[in-house]
């Protein structure tokens, strides 16, 4: 008998496709003890996923074991029929936390059914007895037992994530893969996630293969891991080993290409290229490409993997991996120093830390800033189906209140400065951002751009705000037209805005996003390039028009931590080199911080906190803030981080509380948060905060001076 759990052996796994067989992962070897978490870390394409599901038998019908064994509890399962698997293994010995858990769940049965029919299918229980189960599992996991016969629509993000997890543990297995299950979550409901992960260590006894791009979380939450490139396990050993001992240039790169909240100011470290296209053989090092410390013996066949000299525990698949320690040491001391000469002057770092933060607040100014928010409402009617609201008005029911998605935003962009807007999700950033580009009418107040007001501009002046003000969406994925080449979606928009242009044009616009040589790019369809790349393609099509303003809605969210380092880099240089303002949202701080000069924090459609970023993050006065900050992982399993103490989502924003609006999940709350706090300066500094602790007298009014009362007509705060 093995003392092990898993021990996958020397896997090889290859796709059969119509150019041929494409071999996904190569020689993979890991091992999990009982009630051990291992991570399995690496970038999109890499073979995690296909890994996870080769163990739990997912693989897509084109993919196939080659070589190696899968051993769980010392017996190998890959031999085993799928009717024996079903019936010995999955669900009730290793289940799965799929990657879209939150679209996981059936939205046409009760919660409670769905797991019914799981215990019925691997199980002889009863109904009874499975809701009974269940209903234990969500008080393990937070959840009302009384939410158990409730529909999915029923349920927030948060609570679906949880109910998810209770599935996953509902007929009591030992291993429960968790593949990518914080991607779609902001830093508030990842941390409630990964909190009731870390809960239940000490309430089941089950062991955790955690498959994530983001090392922060993995160092976090994790026993040991493995890194993965180009379908090769790199370096695997203990957690804190890895982080204070790598050995192989690609783990070295991935922890500096990770932003951490604790030095905000840090150069990251860009991975250049990106992994090979998987092939027919593996027979080299995948990351030799892209390796600073290659050599030609790198590419003369697959690096072996060894123990690490005294560790039988840490093994690197490098053949410099002896001296990896202090080639690290001098690339990162080299690194270092440029910044200190000035040779990055206008990196982040330096932004937020010389005389540019002056002009940081845009409010203190006496420059006119660029564009103005004043008082910006957008409201959403609560229902758009004609018949329901016509039936409400025939039978004489109560008409919903809209939706507050932007309730009174007022903002000064300064020119030439960045500002940033985090919150969770749904509390408006985006919406925001599609009101000030036009996308939406405001339902009030007033954006002012260069001094005029948007609303009162000719059609030839709003045609000009579009080519001036220009949007990065969030998802690369789905944002370029995938029937349209590269040089023809830089094309399409100084086409529309009637702007000259040559083929030199959109190559040297392809040269100042990386992406080179242009000449091998320009001509590339969507579905040739790496999301990544196709970013770098949505920011050239917004710079090519010249802009003076950019809106960039969580650009970097959906691409691996080794691409996020390079846009977050190449954006601040480019709104260097360019003049250009940026506002730029995301529910992250960590990334927030080390790209804008200013942040303002955003809940239920107001901003509650605005400051300059560092002393944000050094004295944040908002309760909302500090939660956001305690909720940020941190890329060291060395380091011990309170949990956010926050519990449930920003709530209804067609019920909206009277008072202060955070009041029902505040940890300080007070008698007088019933009252609406005034929007006022902190101690007479350029910091301002929404909130009873840190506001003067006037904060029992309202912020556009009114008084405020407890009781307003249309359910939520008078205006």
């Amino acid at each position: 008998m093995t003392d092990e759990l898993l021990e996958v052996e020397d896997v090889d796994i290859t796709y059969r496709t119509q150019g041929g067989n494409l071999k996904a992962v190569s020689d993979a070897s890991f091992s999990i003890g009982p009630n051990e978490y291992f991570g399995l870390v690496g970038e999109s394409g890499c073979g995690k996923s296909t890994l996870a599901d080769s163990v739990i038998r997912t693989l897509d019908e084109n993919g196939r074991i080659d070589e190696g064994a899968i051993r769980y509890k010392g017996e190998e399962i890959q031999d085993l029929s799928e009717k024996a698997f079903t019936e010995k293994v999955r669900w009730k010995e290793i289940s799965l936390i799929p990657q879209s858990a939150m679209n996981s769940l059936d939205p046409l049965k009760r919660v409670s059914e769905q797991a019914v029919k799981v215990a019925q299918a691997h199980t002889d229980w009863s109904r009874e007895e499975a809701v009974e189960k269940l209903k234990e599992l969500f008080d393990v996991v937070g959840l009302p037992e009384s939410r158990v016969d409730d529909y999915p629509h029923q349920f927030s993000g948060g609570m679906k994530q949880r109910a998810i997890i209770a599935f996953s543990l509902l007929l009591d297995p030992s291993l429960v893969i968790a593949d990518e299950p914080t991607t779609a979550l902001d830093v508030i409901m990842q941390d409630q996630f990964l909190k009731y992960l870390d809960d239940l260590r000490e309430i089941r006894d089950f062991s955790l293969l955690f498959i994530t791009h983001d090392i922060a979380v993995v160092f976090e939450m994790c026993d040991s891991l493995a890194v993965m490139h180009g379908g090769q396990i790199a370096e695997q050993g203990d957690a804190s080993t890895l982080f204070d001992r790598p050995r192989h240039p690609y783990t070295i790169m991935l922890q500096r290409a990770f932003p951490d909240i604790r030095d905000p100011k840090r150069d990251l470290v860009s991975i250049e290229g990106t992994p090979p296209m998987p092939g027919e053989e593996i027979d080299y090092c995948t990351f030799a490409d892209r390796c600073p410390w290659a050599e030609p013996e790198c590419t003369a066949g697959e690096p072996p993997t060894e123990p690490v000299q005294g560790d039988e525990t840490h093994e690197v698949a490098c053949v410099r991996s002896h001296e990896m320690e202090s080639l690290a040491a001098e690339y990162l001391d080299a690194a270092s120093t440029a910044t200190e000469t000035g040779a990055t002057q206008d990196r982040a770092g330096d932004r937020r830390s010389n005389a540019s933060l002056d002009r940081s607040a845009g409010e203190g100014s006496s420059e006119q800033p660029i564009l103005r928010l004043d008082g910006l409402d957008k409201h959403f009617s609560p229902s758009t189906n004609i018949l329901e609201t016509a039936r409400q008005k025939l039978l004489g029911g109560e008409e919903r209140s809209a939706v507050r998605a932007v309730d009174g935003v007022d903002l000064n962009l300064a020119r030439n400065q960045i500002q940033g807007i985090i919150g969770e999700s749904g509390c408006g950033k985006s919406t925001l951002l599609e009101t000030i580009i036009g996308l939406y009418d405001p339902s009030d107040g007033e954006i002012v751009f260069e001094g005029d007001p948007v609303s009162e501009f000719t059609k030839a002046e709003r045609k000009r705000f579009r080519r001036q003000v220009q949007i990065v969406f969030q998802d690369p994925f789905n944002t370029l037209n995938p029937n349209y080449s590269v040089r023809e979606t830089l094309a399409e928009p100084l086409k529309v805005h009637d702007v000259d242009y040559d083929e030199e044009t959109l190559l040297e616009m392809l040269e100042e996003v990386e992406l080179t040589p242009a000449e091998e790019y320009i001509d590339r369809g969507e579905s040739q390039l790496s999301g990544g790349e196709k970013q770098r393609v949505s920011i050239a099509r917004a710079l090519i028009m010249d802009p003076d303003v950019i809106l960039a809605d969580e650009p970097v969210s959906m691409l691996d931590v080794s691409t996020q380092a390079a846009i977050l880099d190449m954006l601040n240089e480019l709104t260097e080199e360019y003049g250009v303002s940026m506002l730029y949202i995301s529910h992250d701080l960590s990334t927030v911080s080390y790209i804008c000069d200013r942040v303002n924090v955003m809940y239920l459609g107001r901003i509650v906190e605005s400051a300059p970023t560092m002393e944000l993050l050094e004295d944040a006065k908002h309760p909302y803030t500090r939660a956001l900050l305690r909720a940020i992982p941190v890329p060291d399993p060395h380091h011990g981080r309170d949990w956010a103490e926050l519990q449930g989502t920003p709530g209804d924003a067609t019920d909206l509380p009277t008072g202060c609006r955070f009041k029902d999940r505040c940890p300080d709350r007070m008698e007088i948060c019933d009252r609406r706090p005034a929007f006022e300066d902190v101690e007479g500094t350029d910091h301002q905060a929404a909130c009873h602790l840190h506001t003067g007298p006037e904060a029992g009014e309202g912020e556009r001076g009114e008084p405020v009362s407890s009781a307003a007509s249309d359910g939520g705060e008078p205006r």
